[in-house]
């Protein structure tokens, strides 16, 4: 049953409130008629006995004189009369004191029990105190309800007629209700992923639902393109991560290919260099290939450092001891001409890798030498759960558009850079689940935000 009454249910908006109006329109018809009927059948009965009561109370001693006086002609006169004045009189019957037939208004005694379910209304004809006998209203029930029925059968269809009309309106106004769902549906069938974020065009007097349904997709279309944004540039990381990766590996191989010929060279350039003894000018020479070839074990090693996996050693350390360990390890001689200032306003407990951290501001000191710098400042700020390190020099700095790029390998802006000292800054970070940034600096020079974890991200 319910299958069926689902079945038979539209499936457009429009139709199914034109269906709910008509529906309700034709109950209340329905309903009205009842109602209607019976106030009419009420009302009709009532004014029947009205006017009996009224006639009644005028032919009353007429009554009692003509049964006294034997007058059945005056008698029978009388009741035709006034049977053919009342609406829905079927007869009139007068009986004696003891029950028995005088006269009716149709001179038929035989049919006055043959009418179908008549109403009777019966008064007694007295004449003082004595009871002369009885009249007896015969009330037709089928003309009352003969003539409810043309009256209720003609407002019917004027009811009918008024529904029509409502359901036609009521289908109109459905439509121009539903117009602006409909035409957010087509904009939504019609849309294209490549022109996301969407701004959907509806009319203007959508309902508060419809504009509210509006605006959730506008946002959903919002975080769609965000989502494929991001996923866009995931893959593009991910497809960058592979390539650098297989060059990891390669350079891996490669660094450890050089590395041994290299050193191979070095010995024979020393042993060279002690058979010939003073020479200045071959010393000289042999200078510069030393240099050289450390140099380029330098760049192998960096290229050996960013391949290989970041191994990490926590250990619980306070900041300060931290501070102090850095500077131990960075306080070389190529430092020594720039001023190093460390500042920090607590000293919270760390679980870190201190060699890993000494790594990170070795590489960036070396990169502040090379830039020029005379001064570093080194400012430790704690918060809940990272310790924020702001670091900044005074150096040439970067060029708005290398901002982007210099944390990428192998991409330098130095002639005899390798492009890998950032970026192992930042294998490292990933790593310990620290990171570190570019930050805008107002003056001259270079200025790194990181953050670095109190304790190991789980």
């Amino acid at each position: 049953m319910k299958k069926l009454i689902f079945k038979l249910i539209p499936n457009s908006l429009s139709r199914r409130t034109a269906l709910l109006i008509s529906s309700l329109a034709f109950a209340t018809v329905i309903i009205n008629m009842v109602i209607i009927f019976y106030f009419e059948y009420s009302s009709s009965f009532s004014t029947a006995e009205k006017y009996i009561d009224s006639q009644y109370k005028i032919m009353s001693s007429d009554l009692a004189e003509s049964i006294i006086t034997d007058d059945i002609y005056s008698l029978f006169t009388m009741i035709e009369t006034v049977s053919q004045a009342i609406p829905h009189i079927d007869n009139i019957a007068v009986f004696g004191n003891e029950g028995e037939y005088v006269t009716d208004a149709k001179v038929r005694p035989e049919s006055l029990t043959a009418t179908i379910s008549p109403i009777l209304l019966t008064k007694e004809i007295s004449a003082g105190n004595n009871r002369l006998g009885t009249i007896t209203f015969y009330i037709n029930r089928e003309s009352i309800i003969r003539q409810i029925t043309r009256k209720v059968i003609g407002l019917f269809f004027i009811n009918i007629a008024v529904v029509i009309m409502g359901a036609l309106v009521g289908v109109a106004i459905a439509a121009r209700m539903t117009k602006p769902i409909n035409d957010l549906s087509r904009q939504i069938a019609n849309l294209d992923v490549l022109e996301l974020p969407y701004k959907f065009n509806i009319s203007e007097y959508a309902s508060g639902e419809t504009r509210n349904l509006q605006n959730v997709i506008e946002k959903l279309s919002f975080r769609l393109k965000d989502s494929i944004d991001r996923i866009s540039e995931q893959q593009k990381e991910l497809h960058r991560s592979e390539r650098l990766a297989y060059l990891g590996t390669m350079s891996a191989g490669l660094a450890h290919e050089l590395k041994n010929p290299i050193m191979a060279i070095s010995l024979i350039i020393d042993n060279v260099a002690s058979e010939i003894g003073d020479n200045s000018q071959w010393q000289e020479d042999f200078t510069v290939i030393r240099r050289e070839a450390d140099r380029l074990v330098f760049r192998l090693n960096e290229f050996l450092d960013y391949s290989k996996p970041v191994n990490l050693r926590y250990d619980e350390i306070r900041l300060s001891a931290l501070i102090e360990f850095i500077k131990g390890q960075t306080y070389r001689k190529v430092f020594s001409c720039m001023e190093i200032v460390f500042t920090a306003e607590s000293d919270p407990l760390l679980v870190t890798d201190k060699d890993k951290v000494s790594q990170i501001f070795t590489i960036l000191l070396n990169n502040s030498a090379e830039a020029g710098a005379s001064k570093i400042l080194c400012s430790f700020d704690e918060s809940e759960e990272t310790i924020k390190i702001e670091y900044e020099d005074d150096g040439c700095g970067f060029k708005e558009e290398d901002k982007a790029k210099v944390m990428l390998p192998f991409y330098t802006t130095k002639p005899t850079g390798s492009g890998l000292g950032l970026a192992i800054c930042a294998t490292i970070a990933d790593a310990m689940g620290a990171s570190v940034n570019i930050a805008e600096k107002q003056s001259r020079g270079a200025r790194f935000v990181i953050r670095l974890p109190k304790r190991p991200q789980v």
